[in-house]
């Protein structure tokens, strides 16, 4: 996957939310992305962090709204090229081509807590199956997890007494992993293609 550039931020649409879903005020996503844009092209000081701890009102009633799944995922995928300039290295996975997850992308993700009252994921389990997706971008192979395994993936209740991880940033994350195993899958097979044709 090609790097993401303060173009491509600035030019990113997103759907409106479906009826009965009010999503994110599109005037704070976009002056947000504003700032994303900015600090990609070395004129704002935001860091990776601050995009995954951000939050959005809903828009007024009868007002523009952004679909908030697909807000998340795309900062999702801002705050991991993010990461990597602050690294000064851009992620690349086991094989070929560029990936916008890698193992120690995973490994280092750190959840919020889901607000007081509300009962988030088992942070054990979410993060058990973390480290299951980071050995399947690691090296591959039978025992993998599929794009149907993480799709299908259902975390329990935090244990009585604690909040757990906030299940919607957990749900976004878990929709970045599919796009990452759906961009490996597409490469094997480029380079399985291109191995065959060679022999």
């Amino acid at each position: 996957m090609s790097p993401v550039t303060p173009e491509d931020v600035s030019r990113i649409s997103f759907a409106t939310p479906p009826f009965g879903q009010r999503g994110y005020h599109a005037d704070e996503v976009d002056a947000f992305l504003d700032l994303v844009a900015a600090t990609m092209a070395g004129q704002g000081a935001l860091a990776a962090d601050d995009l995954r701890h951000v939050a959005f009102a809903a828009p007024r009633p009868g007002g523009r709204g952004y679909r908030a799944d697909q807000v998340d995922e795309y900062l999702d995928q801002v705050r991991v090229e993010l990461e990597a300039r602050q690294r000064g290295t851009r992620p690349t996975p086991a094989g070929n081509g560029h990936s916008i997850l890698t193992p120690d992308d995973v490994q280092r993700m750190r959840f919020t807590y889901a607000p007081v009252g509300r009962r988030g994921y088992h942070e054990d389990e979410v993060d058990a199956f973390l480290d299951l997706v980071a050995a399947t971008l690691a090296h591959g192979g039978p025992g993998s997890l599929t794009v149907a395994d993480v799709r299908s993936v259902r975390f329990s209740g935090a244990r009585l007494g604690t909040r757990g991880y906030q299940g919607d940033e957990v749900d976004a994350f878990m929709d970045l992993v599919v796009t990452a195993l759906q961009h490996a899958e597409h490469q094997h097979h480029r380079w399985t293609l291109h191995r065959d044709v060679g022999e």
